[in-house]
Parts: structure tokens; C-alpha cells; sequence
């Protein structure tokens, strides 16, 4: 099955199932079942809006005052699956990084720079035990249990 690394914490908010988007530079085409890779290195620094800081809080995962939870440092591991829906621009999400767009006569909407895809992620299941000492790769790539 096809793998992605992602680093954390995000890793596990999209295992969680908080995190329904991940915003990449490059669009797929594939839809389906993927394994969620926490990559080797942690996000030291994440500015999360009100909306987003609320639901981590809500779900347990991060406290004002202890931060995150011991799960998301968990690295270089396999931690779940999430299937890819779809992948749009400027999804609704809480989540989706937004293009800047602008009008063009001929074209409708274009791209103010390069674009970001969200892919939208749905069922997404955490591992109780996660799959450790797996090393991650760049894009998509395959892993088998």
C-alpha cells in the first residue's frame, strides 16, 4: 500500500482524524487508502489559528499549559491510515492553506504564484501500536506490513 511521510505534530492530527486536509505543493491524482508516515523530524514551531488550537484542545491532544501529548513525538513510524478523497484548492477546511487567486479575462481564476493542493482526507484510523523504525521517502512510496 502506498505511504506518505508527513512530519509531526500533523502526522497525528490527520491520524487523529482531527486534521481532514493536507496541503501540499503538487497535485495527485490518487485516490484511495494510504499509510500515514510520522517522518524523522517534529515542527518545532506551529502557529495554529483559534479554530484549529480549539479542536486540538477539544480532542485531547494539546493543553495550554503541558502542550502536546506524548503520541505526537512518536517519529519514524508508521501510525495509521487515511484515505484521499479528493484534491482541490481552497478548500473550506479549517485546515486548507489557501491560494491567493486573481481574475484573468480569458481564463476565469488563476494562481497568484505556485498553487497549494488540499487533499481531502477522510476515515482515518490511529494504530494502537504503531509501526516503528520505518524510514520515510520522499512522495508517495510503498510499504508492506
Amino acid at each position: 500500500m502506498k505511504a506518505l511521510s508527513i512530519k509531526q505534530p500533523w502526522a497525528s492530527i490527520i491520524a487523529y482524524g482531527i486534521k481532514d486536509i493536507e496541503n501540499r505543493t503538487w497535485k495527485t491524482n490518487f485516490r484511495g487508502r494510504i499509510f500515514i508516515h510520522a517522518s524523522a523530524k517534529i515542527v518545532e514551531e506551529v502557529d495554529f489559528t483559534t479554530q484549529q488550537t480549539a479542536l486540538l484542545f477539544e480532542n485531547g491532544i494539546w493543553h495550554p499549559d503541558r502542550g502536546f501529548t506524548e503520541e505526537l513525538n512518536i517519529t519514524s513510524a508508521i501510525i495509521g491510515e487515511v484515505i484521499i478523497v479528493d484534491c482541490v484548492i481552497n478548500h473550506e477546511s479549517i485546515w486548507a492553506d489557501k491560494t491567493f487567486m486573481y481574475e484573468c479575462d480569458e481564463t476565469g481564476e488563476e494562481p497568484i504564484g505556485k498553487p497549494i493542493y488540499n487533499w481531502v482526507l477522510e476515515n482515518a484510523i490511529l494504530y494502537d501500536k504503531p509501526i516503528f523504525n520505518v524510514k520515510g521517502k520522499l512522495s508517495f512510496w510503498n510499504f508492506e506490513k
